[in-house]
């Protein structure tokens, strides 16, 4: 009978313990990520729905948290053709550099955590982030929320879902972004970035409805 019971608390541990993997990709380009420049007399919104990315963790008891997101930066929309050409090509260089990175593998400090059905679960946490092949390690306030797949969860995509938003401050300059005079009334040297993704730990097997990556130009 002893041996029963600790067969028992050994499997619902190893249940509380194993971490599921929510793929970030969405054939509806749903997700996206908002770049907010405030300068001096002008304030730039670019926005990109060409981010995908993965997070693995577990819903019953949060340990650790690992993921890593990749942004398409040539698909930065303002709304003015000038604009994207500034932020892209002159800032970002773009054609060279056309993917920016954010990675994280970070224990989750205090106690362990258990992401309830529904309930935003908010930590501060840091991250790899990479743009135009220069690495820095930054902090991100990030939120997650756990969905158990229902009707109204699988009107975004079947399986269970785990919503992630995060948002950080970005200086430019850390990145070797520099801001050319002529630009700098128009162009903040510190930006703030948010983003908003929904994965699934069950993708979906219908090919119609299958998510892609990032469409390369």
């Amino acid at each position: 009978m002893l041996k029963i019971i600790s067969l028992l608390g050994l499997f619902a541990f190893c249940c509380q313990s194993w971490a599921a993997k929510f793929e970030m990709k969405d054939l509806g380009q749903r997700n996206l990520v908002l770049v907010n420049s405030e300068a001096l007399v002008e304030r730039t919104v670019a926005v990109s729905h060409f981010v995908t990315g993965w997070i693995e963790l577990s819903p019953e008891n949060v340990e650790t948290l690992a993921g890593e997101f990749e942004l398409d930066v040539r698909t930065l929309e303002t709304g003015l053709e000038l604009k994207n050409m500034q932020i892209r090509d002159q800032l970002l260089s773009s054609s060279e550099f056309p993917v920016a990175k954010i990675s994280f593998n970070t224990p989750v400090s205090g106690q362990k955590p258990k992401l309830t059905d529904g309930k935003p679960w908010n930590s501060k946490i840091d991250a790899n982030l990479q743009i135009k092949n220069v690495t820095k390690t930054i902090p991100i306030q990030i939120k997650l929320v756990y969905f158990k797949e229902n009707e109204e969860s699988r009107q975004r995509l079947t399986g269970n879902l785990l919503k992630f938003s995060a948002q950080v401050e970005i200086e430019l300059s850390s990145f070797g972004i520099v801001i050319p005079s002529k630009y700098s009334a128009v162009i903040a040297k510190t930006v703030q970035v948010s983003a908003d993704l929904v994965g699934t730990d069950r993708l979906p097997n219908n090919a119609l409805s299958l998510p892609e990556g990032i469409k390369k130009k």
